[in-house]
């Protein structure tokens, strides 16, 4: 990317918000765990937190799987946008590697074949949407990188149950490696579209808001379930708020990224929807 817009002040934007919506919506719920996580005691723990890795090895290789095609079929000729992305793709697929072999150690077996699986469950329901052209793939990017770190705040401040290696490796390579990549998508689109202004600003700003309404519609099912996973696997019971928390993190998200007032963005799709 050529210019790195997004940079200053980002990180601290993720933390202010953060803050503000669950001191807002969630304040029983502490900044982090009052109690160190403690590891995984039993087999029945060792599985639940097994299929936390295996649906996420399966996200990743999803954002894999698309990033590839984006590459060849959306953007042949952008080699900025494409060393970003190529990037981008190393990274969730060393991600998705890690947890399928964390998966083997675990319980003595190759999960390949259930993320696999997985895998083709998101593009039965997110499908042609990623692919089917460059602001449906922005949308693409804004459920799986940026939306998407809503519930990581959830868990991030519940997490009673943990794999230290696992742990380890998410907190050396994988938040990192995911915080570079919120920042490159955004940089992507204020590189792109940030000096459009007037009318023509408005009518992008309108084609995005409603792929990423139907980005949203397509997700609900499986973000409910992939939250029982979390919390399962995690110990950190049934969060009523988790819904709300990802909403009001999505308008704050795409107030962010668009430069939109929350209060004057449009109706979004709720996670409850």
């Amino acid at each position: 990317m050529t210019v790195a817009l997004a940079r200053p002040g980002y990180r601290e934007f993720e933390t202010e918000t953060a803050d503000r919506i669950f001191a807002r919506l969630a304040p029983h719920i502490p900044p982090a765990p009052i109690d160190e996580p403690r590891p995984i005691t039993s087999k029945e723990e060792q599985e639940n937190f097994a299929q936390y890795l295996i649906a996420g090895a399966a996200h990743d290789s999803y954002i894999v799987q698309v990033i590839g095609r984006a590459i060849a079929n959306l953007v042949p000729d952008d080699l900025h946008l494409q060393l970003f992305l190529s990037r981008q793709l190393g990274d969730d697929g060393a991600h998705a590697q890690y947890s399928r072999d964390r998966v083997l150690r675990l319980l003595g077996y190759d999960p390949i074949n259930e993320i696999k699986r997985q895998v083709q469950e998101h593009w039965d329901f997110f499908g042609d949407l990623s692919t089917r052209s460059l602001f449906g793939f922005l949308a693409f990017e804004f459920h799986y990188e940026l939306h998407i770190v809503a519930g990581l705040l959830v868990n991030k401040r519940l997490t009673k149950i943990n794999d230290p290696e696992t742990s380890n490796f998410v907190a050396q390579r994988i938040l990192p490696d995911e915080t570079e990549h919120r920042i490159g998508v955004i940089d992507w689109w204020r590189n792109q579209y940030g000096k459009i202004s007037g009318a023509e600003k408005a009518e992008l700003i309108a084609q995005i808001i409603e792929l990423d309404n139907e980005g949203q519609k397509r997700r609900n099912a499986y973000l409910k379930n992939y939250w029982k996973i979390n919390q399962v696997a995690l110990g950190t019971g049934e969060v009523k708020e988790q819904p709300a928390i990802y909403d009001a993190w999505r308008k704050e998200i795409l107030s962010y990224v668009l430069d939109i007032p929350v209060d004057q963005l449009p109706q979004l799709v709720s996670a409850n929807d």
